[in-house]
Protein backbone atom coordinates (compact mmCIF):
# COMPACT_ATOMS: atom_id res chain seq x y z
CA UNK A 1 0.00 0.00 0.00
CA UNK A 2 1.30 3.49 -0.60
CA UNK A 3 1.48 6.28 1.72
CA UNK A 4 0.29 9.18 1.56
CA UNK A 5 2.98 11.57 0.18
CA UNK A 6 3.10 9.05 -2.99
CA UNK A 7 -0.41 9.19 -3.62
CA UNK A 8 -0.40 12.92 -3.09
CA UNK A 9 2.93 13.55 -4.93
CA UNK A 10 1.20 11.73 -8.02
CA UNK A 11 -2.02 13.68 -8.00
CA UNK A 12 0.20 17.10 -8.07
CA UNK A 13 2.49 15.73 -10.90
CA UNK A 14 -0.93 15.10 -12.72
CA UNK A 15 -2.69 18.75 -11.78
CA UNK A 16 -2.32 21.74 -10.03
CA UNK A 17 -5.64 21.95 -8.32
CA UNK A 18 -7.24 25.39 -7.39
CA UNK A 19 -4.96 28.29 -7.91
CA UNK A 20 -7.08 30.96 -6.46
CA UNK A 21 -7.53 31.92 -2.60
CA UNK A 22 -10.33 30.30 -1.17
CA UNK A 23 -13.42 32.85 -1.64
CA UNK A 24 -14.14 32.35 2.58
CA UNK A 25 -10.63 33.74 3.01
CA UNK A 26 -10.74 36.64 0.79
CA UNK A 27 -14.56 37.44 1.17
CA UNK A 28 -13.70 37.36 5.21
CA UNK A 29 -10.64 39.81 5.07
CA UNK A 30 -12.18 41.63 7.94
CA UNK A 31 -12.16 38.85 10.37
CA UNK A 32 -8.26 38.02 10.14
CA UNK A 33 -5.99 39.45 12.47
CA UNK A 34 -4.10 42.31 10.94
CA UNK A 35 -0.71 40.49 10.64
CA UNK A 36 1.35 38.38 12.40
CA UNK A 37 2.08 34.62 11.97
CA UNK A 38 0.24 32.61 9.91
CA UNK A 39 -0.34 28.74 9.37
CA UNK A 40 -1.86 26.97 6.23
CA UNK A 41 -2.43 23.66 7.00
CA UNK A 42 -2.24 20.75 4.24
CA UNK A 43 -1.67 23.68 1.93
CA UNK A 44 -1.09 21.70 -1.33
CA UNK A 45 0.65 24.26 -3.76
CA UNK A 46 -0.13 27.14 -1.64
CA UNK A 47 -3.00 29.33 -2.78
CA UNK A 48 -3.73 30.43 0.28
CA UNK A 49 0.11 30.03 1.81
CA UNK A 50 0.71 32.83 -1.25
CA UNK A 51 -2.62 34.94 -0.56
CA UNK A 52 -1.53 35.34 3.23
CA UNK A 53 1.96 36.71 2.42
CA UNK A 54 0.75 38.89 0.43
CA UNK A 55 -1.38 40.61 3.16
CA UNK A 56 1.84 40.75 5.18
CA UNK A 57 1.59 38.21 7.34
CA UNK A 58 4.68 35.79 8.13
CA UNK A 59 3.47 32.25 7.00
CA UNK A 60 4.32 28.52 7.36
CA UNK A 61 2.49 26.26 5.05
CA UNK A 62 3.00 22.27 5.73
CA UNK A 63 2.08 19.49 3.62
CA UNK A 64 2.98 15.59 2.91
CA UNK A 65 3.47 16.27 -0.91
CA UNK A 66 7.19 17.46 -1.96
CA UNK A 67 6.03 17.94 -5.35
CA UNK A 68 3.16 20.62 -3.77
CA UNK A 69 6.32 21.85 -1.26
CA UNK A 70 8.01 22.69 -4.61
CA UNK A 71 5.33 24.06 -6.40
CA UNK A 72 4.59 26.74 -3.63
CA UNK A 73 8.34 27.58 -3.17
CA UNK A 74 8.57 28.06 -7.32
CA UNK A 75 5.46 30.38 -6.98
CA UNK A 76 6.47 32.21 -4.17
CA UNK A 77 9.95 33.22 -5.56
CA UNK A 78 8.22 34.50 -8.74
CA UNK A 79 5.84 36.63 -7.04
CA UNK A 80 8.55 37.59 -4.22
CA UNK A 81 7.09 36.30 -1.55
CA UNK A 82 8.11 34.59 1.65
CA UNK A 83 6.59 30.88 2.78
CA UNK A 84 8.00 28.83 4.65
CA UNK A 85 7.35 25.69 3.95
CA UNK A 86 7.76 22.04 5.84
CA UNK A 87 7.04 18.95 4.04
CA UNK A 88 5.25 16.82 6.99
CA UNK A 89 2.39 14.69 7.87
CA UNK A 90 0.13 15.84 9.97
CA UNK A 91 -1.03 12.81 11.19
CA UNK A 92 2.27 12.40 13.29
CA UNK A 93 3.56 16.45 13.04
CA UNK A 94 3.21 18.33 16.56
CA UNK A 95 2.45 21.89 16.17
CA UNK A 96 4.21 24.03 18.13
CA UNK A 97 2.18 25.49 21.40
CA UNK A 98 0.80 29.33 21.09
CA UNK A 99 2.39 30.14 17.93
CA UNK A 100 0.47 31.50 15.24
CA UNK A 101 -1.96 34.32 15.05
CA UNK A 102 -4.23 32.51 12.19
CA UNK A 103 -4.47 29.08 10.97
CA UNK A 104 -6.13 27.90 7.87
CA UNK A 105 -6.87 24.91 6.76
CA UNK A 106 -9.39 23.81 3.63
CA UNK A 107 -10.11 20.20 2.70
CA UNK A 108 -8.37 18.84 5.20
CA UNK A 109 -10.19 16.46 7.94
CA UNK A 110 -8.08 15.10 10.74
CA UNK A 111 -10.35 15.06 13.80
CA UNK A 112 -7.44 14.67 16.22
CA UNK A 113 -5.50 17.64 14.68
CA UNK A 114 -8.43 19.74 15.95
CA UNK A 115 -7.28 20.19 19.81
CA UNK A 116 -3.51 20.61 19.03
CA UNK A 117 -4.72 23.29 16.18
CA UNK A 118 -6.50 25.11 18.72
CA UNK A 119 -4.10 25.31 20.88
CA UNK A 120 -1.81 26.40 18.60
CA UNK A 121 -3.30 29.27 18.12
CA UNK A 122 -2.52 32.80 20.18
CA UNK A 123 -5.07 34.58 22.21
CA UNK A 124 -7.13 36.11 20.23
CA UNK A 125 -5.39 33.91 17.10
CA UNK A 126 -8.10 33.19 14.24
CA UNK A 127 -9.09 30.15 12.33
CA UNK A 128 -10.35 29.63 9.25
CA UNK A 129 -11.42 26.22 8.61
CA UNK A 130 -13.52 24.56 5.91
CA UNK A 131 -14.34 21.14 4.28
CA UNK A 132 -16.63 18.56 3.08
CA UNK A 133 -19.95 17.40 5.24
CA UNK A 134 -21.17 14.09 4.68
CA UNK A 135 -23.78 15.06 2.02
CA UNK A 136 -20.56 15.54 -0.32
CA UNK A 137 -21.43 11.58 -1.42
CA UNK A 138 -24.37 12.34 -3.37
CA UNK A 139 -22.00 14.35 -5.87
CA UNK A 140 -19.49 11.80 -6.62
CA UNK A 141 -16.67 13.59 -6.23
CA UNK A 142 -14.20 14.58 -3.57
CA UNK A 143 -13.58 12.00 -0.15
CA UNK A 144 -15.12 8.68 -0.51
CA UNK A 145 -14.31 8.03 3.45
CA UNK A 146 -16.77 8.98 6.18
CA UNK A 147 -13.30 9.70 7.91
CA UNK A 148 -12.60 12.87 5.94
CA UNK A 149 -16.60 13.90 5.88
CA UNK A 150 -17.61 16.15 8.46
CA UNK A 151 -21.18 15.48 10.61
CA UNK A 152 -23.94 18.03 10.85
CA UNK A 153 -22.44 20.55 13.12
CA UNK A 154 -19.69 18.80 13.75
CA UNK A 155 -16.97 22.00 12.82
CA UNK A 156 -18.40 23.93 15.27
CA UNK A 157 -18.39 21.11 17.81
CA UNK A 158 -14.43 20.76 16.90
CA UNK A 159 -13.58 24.22 18.19
CA UNK A 160 -16.41 24.57 20.46
CA UNK A 161 -13.77 25.96 22.72
CA UNK A 162 -13.67 28.95 19.92
CA UNK A 163 -15.49 32.19 19.35
CA UNK A 164 -17.72 31.72 16.05
CA UNK A 165 -17.36 34.43 14.19
CA UNK A 166 -18.92 33.11 10.64
CA UNK A 167 -20.34 29.37 10.60
CA UNK A 168 -21.96 28.26 7.23
CA UNK A 169 -22.92 24.76 6.74
CA UNK A 170 -24.45 23.51 3.45
CA UNK A 171 -24.41 22.60 -0.29
CA UNK A 172 -22.70 25.59 -2.91
CA UNK A 173 -21.31 25.64 -6.66
CA UNK A 174 -17.67 25.25 -7.41
CA UNK A 175 -15.90 24.24 -10.35
CA UNK A 176 -16.40 21.03 -10.45
CA UNK A 177 -20.28 21.23 -9.82
CA UNK A 178 -21.89 20.96 -6.42
CA UNK A 179 -20.18 20.71 -3.13
CA UNK A 180 -20.96 20.02 0.17
CA UNK A 181 -19.74 21.79 2.78
CA UNK A 182 -18.89 23.23 5.95
CA UNK A 183 -17.01 26.68 6.69
CA UNK A 184 -15.90 28.38 10.44
CA UNK A 185 -14.12 31.36 11.51
CA UNK A 186 -13.32 31.13 14.79
CA UNK A 187 -11.20 33.30 17.54
CA UNK A 188 -9.26 32.11 20.33
CA UNK A 189 -10.35 33.86 23.69
CA UNK A 190 -8.04 34.94 26.04
CA UNK A 191 -6.28 38.37 24.52
CA UNK A 192 -6.44 41.75 26.41
CA UNK A 193 -9.74 43.58 26.00
CA UNK A 194 -10.05 46.31 23.00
Amino acid sequence: MRDAASIWDEKYRQGEGPLQPADLLVQNRHLLPKGGQALDVAMGIGRNALHLASLGFQVTGIDVSSVAVERCRAKAEQRNLTVETIVADLESFRLPSCAYDLIVNFYYLDRALARQMAGTLRPDGVLVFETFTVDQERFGWGPDSQDYLLQPGELKRLFADLETLHYSEGVTESDRGHKAIASLIARKPGGEPT
